[in-house]
């Protein structure tokens, strides 16, 4: 599996999440995306990793690292229950999913904290690719 097919994977894998709606989510490379003035949304951005020898023959057998990033984002001063829901829901879609050379592993929920316009956190799952 190449880098692409992986990061194309990792985008219709999020095209099938039904926590949000499609429309509040921002995909890399998407042009025209606009923050909902109201409301819960998203931002998926896949950020690559070292790669590591997984075993060797004739050649090494490399594998390829990275990790899901979702940033979930919420107006301040509305709760945090929502954002959490969303959150939990996102690892529960993401953990543990493979497809071809692509396998997902656990993640997390980080809360990242807010400024005068989003309480925001982070969903990361690890993955590796071939």
């Amino acid at each position: 599996m190449t880098l692409e097919q992986a990061r194309q994977a990792i985008v219709d894998r999020m095209m099938t999440f039904t926590g949000i709606s499609q429309e509040r989510i921002h995909y890399p490379n998407a042009p025209g995306f606009l923050a909902p003035a109201k409301g819960l949304w998203c931002r998926l951005t896949i950020k690559w990793g070292p790669s590591f020898i997984a075993g060797l023959a004739d050649t090494p057998c490399t594998r390829r690292t990275g990790n899901i990033l979702i940033q979930c984002f919420a107006r301040p001063d509305t709760g945090d229950q929502a954002i959490t829901i969303l959150s939990v829901a996102l690892l529960s879609h993401f953990e543990y999913f493979r497809i071809g050379h692509l396998e997902c592993f656990q993640g997390q929920t980080i809360d990242a904290g807010k400024d005068a316009d989003f309480l925001q956190y982070n969903v990361t799952i690890g993955f590796t690719v071939n």
